[in-house]
């Protein structure tokens, strides 16, 4: 916020943090000088801001503006080189040899939003991954454990669904992909996930890592 304190993103974060603090009678109000370039109170508009996110932490309070805030320092962190995505080597290594070798179209579907889930990929320790992506996806079209939303997906990428492979985590949303006809493999990386799983889980397809998949 100091960094970017005249910027119209931050003020409106502020603006937006002190209108929730204001419907919220338990929360800390935040103070914000009217003045869009004072630098007076700065400190302590900040700190009242700190109080506010801090109290969303502590009790779970997930809003728009704590959402936007989120996101707006992520992609602050990304554009000044400070944050750099994780992404497992098999992953980055196997999705190229899919997407170049043997074009295979790939698109990311996530729970998250689309935009967010492109600049996490732009900036990864394998470089930028977004050359491979097709598309992107996000709840905008449905939830990922309702079986209409992965009939829009289809709709949109133009593709029947005996030709499409889902990658999930999740076996609730493996078994939505599966009523439409598509075909779904778990990517668990850990035991304990496995372990987790319930009867129709079990009898899903799985894999530890990219490594095991093979396209004829």
């Amino acid at each position: 916020m100091r960094e970017n304190w005249n910027s119209k993103q931050v003020r409106m974060d502020l603006e937006q943090m002190k209108a929730e603090a204001e419907s919220d009678p338990m929360a800390p109000k935040i103070q914000l000088d009217p003045n869009e370039s004072a630098t007076t109170n700065m400190d302590s508009d900040i700190e009242s801001a700190f109080e506010y996110v801090r109290y969303c932490l502590d009790t779970h309070n997930e809003n728009k503006a704590i959402t936007l805030l989120r996101f707006h320092m992520w992609f602050d962190g990304y554009s000044k080189n400070r944050l750099e995505t994780p992404v497992y080597s098999d992953v980055a290594i196997q999705i190229q040899k899919w997407r170049c070798d043997q074009d295979i179209k790939l698109y990311v579907f996530s729970n998250g939003w689309a935009e967010a889930t492109r600049r996490f990929l732009m900036k990864t320790n394998h470089g930028d991954l977004n050359l491979l992506i097709d598309g992107y996806f996000d709840t905008s079209l449905g939830q990922l454990t309702d079986a209409e939303t992965f009939r829009r997906v289809l709709d949109r990428i133009n593709e029947q669904p005996e030709n499409v492979i889902f990658l999930t985590k999740s076996s609730i949303e493996g078994r939505a992909a599966e009523s439409i006809g598509m075909t779904v493999v778990l990517v668990l990386t850990h035991r304990r996930n496995i372990e987790r799983l319930d009867e129709e889980g079990r009898r899903m397809p799985r894999v530890r890592s990219f490594n095991e998949l093979e396209f004829e």
